[in-house]
């Protein structure tokens, strides 16, 4: 097997959505597609969202390093494509530290080879993964509903509770809204509109790391007697002290970790962020965290320490996250509720029965099944 072309284009995932942090009216992501052995096995991968695509990185470093491996080089014992290999390759020459948004251009080719693997191998992608990295992998995943975007008008609810409404009857049982970027009454209203469809304790807000301490510490404050199952990013990614003093001060759990791209990052988190094992998630995005070869290493970090793979629910609603967290036995998986995003939805018509997937034992991880996103892929599919 030999890889005989890679091609990638940016998509724009424009849309009239926002959060407390940005808005996606010029948001774009990157598709590319691996080709082997003259276009008759095809890997796709498609970035995550809110980074934007990566196609200078792309064409001017990374896909060179693949298309000019030596014959072999990029393939296992049995002839396959080596994703591990694949991904020395490209790393190769880059130093460490500093890692920005290069993490995210490896990280779209690295899903693309996984894709390429399962196709050759004639499974799921969950499956090829699992038997990879030594997991035994199961196919059914606990799953949440994630929108609650800021529409044009952030006080009216009634979009809101259509969108959670419609989920629920879906059979998702967990959701998560964006709060924190409208004044504190607005989104009280919303929380307390949401909670009535998603009940106590099944409801998560993101407030997309907008936050300094003192202000999180004021707004948790007025959440304290909500019975939510989350408050994610309540402070700046970064800053570690700040998210230890939320951590100990208030109860509720806490979700972060979806804007650190790295093992160096994440044991940083690991070390400073004074998260608690028993109760907080960790949502590394695998697909802007140089892809799966350092995702294992971010998971190994906090296991290591004696955290369960449990405390695990990558971020982005990604259908690559999906298949990860069957292969590897984590906690959750994230799903955007609106099918019309590239993002949105489940593959090959999976039903969510409360609160949990069977993913389809289709080859790969089933873009094709997956009409908005398959879509990103037009023009390179030649």
């Amino acid at each position: 097997m030999k890889i005989t072309a890679i091609r990638e284009k940016t998509v724009s995932l424009a849309s009239g959505l926002r959060n407390a942090g940005i808005a996606y009216d010029a948001m774009t992501a990157s598709a590319v597609v691996v080709e082997a052995d003259g276009g008759a096995l095809r890997g796709l991968g498609f970035d995550s969202v809110g980074r934007y695509g990566h196609g200078a990185l792309l064409r001017e470093r990374f896909v060179p390093r693949l298309r000019d491996a030596a014959p072999g080089a990029l393939l296992d014992g049995d002839g396959l494509i080596d994703p591990a290999a694949a991904w020395r390759a490209m790393m190769a020459n880059e130093k460490p530290g500093g890692h920005g948004e290069r993490a995210g251009a490896v990280g779209v080719l690295d899903m693309a080879l996984w894709d390429l693997r399962a196709r050759q191998r004639g499974e799921p992608a969950w499956r090829t993964i699992a038997g990879y990295f030594g997991c035994e992998g199961a196919p059914t995943v606990a799953v949440y509903g994630t929108g609650g975007h800021y529409g044009a008008d952030a006080a009216d609810t009634g979009p809101l509770c259509a969108s959670l409404a419609e989920a629920r009857g879906r059979g998702f049982r967990t959701f998560k809204i964006k709060i924190g970027g409208a004044p504190l009454e607005t989104d009280l209203a919303r929380v307390e509109a949401a909670l009535e469809i998603a009940g106590p304790g099944a409801l998560a807000l993101d407030t997309n790391g907008v936050w300094d301490p003192e202000t999180a510490a004021g707004w948790l404050a007025a959440l304290a007697d909500y019975d939510l199952a989350w408050i994610e990013e309540p402070v700046s990614p970064l800053d570690y002290a700040g998210l230890a003093d939320i951590a100990g001060r208030f109860p509720v759990p806490i979700g972060t970790g979806e804007n650190l791209f790295s093992f160096d990052d994440a044991r940083n988190l690991q070390r400073h962020g004074g998260l608690r094992p028993d109760r907080d998630l960790l949502q590394f995005d695998i697909s802007l965290s140089y892809g799966l070869p350092e995702y294992v290493r971010m998971v190994d970090c906090f296991t290591a320490k004696g955290w369960s793979p449990r405390r695990f629910a990558p971020h982005a609603g990604h259908v690559l996250a999906l298949h990860t967290v069957a292969a590897l036995g984590l906690g959750m998986a994230e799903v955007a509720l609106d099918a019309a995003l590239p993002i949105g939805g489940l593959p090959g018509g999976a039903v969510v029965e409360d609160g949990r997937v069977t993913l389809p034992d289709a080859p790969g991880f089933g873009i094709e099944e997956m009409p908005a996103l398959h879509a990103c892929f037009a023009g390179l599919l030649a």
